[in-house]
């Protein structure tokens, strides 16, 4: 698995480690600045930049956990990081493109 190109950006770590430390409270921080920048009234080109990486990570992060995910003692614990991921994913593309929308009339 990590003869590939992105294999270094894989990261080999237990679930909870991943979807804590590299998931939620990244995200969540990522998030913050975004809307500070979004509500500080920046430049669009500043905007599409932070959207940008904003959704990019969130497709890094979301693939990370789905490969980590059977590294649980109980299975539950994979399944509901994934569900949760999911609807986080789910969530930063509709909030993106309804703020960029909004940002754009």
């Amino acid at each position: 698995m990590k003869s590939s190109v992105f294999g270094s950006m894989l990261i080999v770590k237990p679930l909870r480690e991943v979807f804590w430390f590299y998931g939620v409270i990244p995200s969540s921080l990522l998030w913050a600045t975004t809307l500070a920048v979004y509500f500080s009234g920046a430049a669009l080109t500043t905007l599409l930049l932070m959207f940008a990486l904003l959704i990019g990570y969130t497709v890094w992060i979301i693939s990370e956990i789905w490969l980590c995910r059977h590294n649980v003692a109980n299975q539950t614990y994979g399944d509901l990081a994934s569900v949760l991921t999911a609807a986080w994913a789910a969530n930063t593309l509709l909030l993106s493109g309804f703020l960029l929308l909004q940002r754009l009339s």
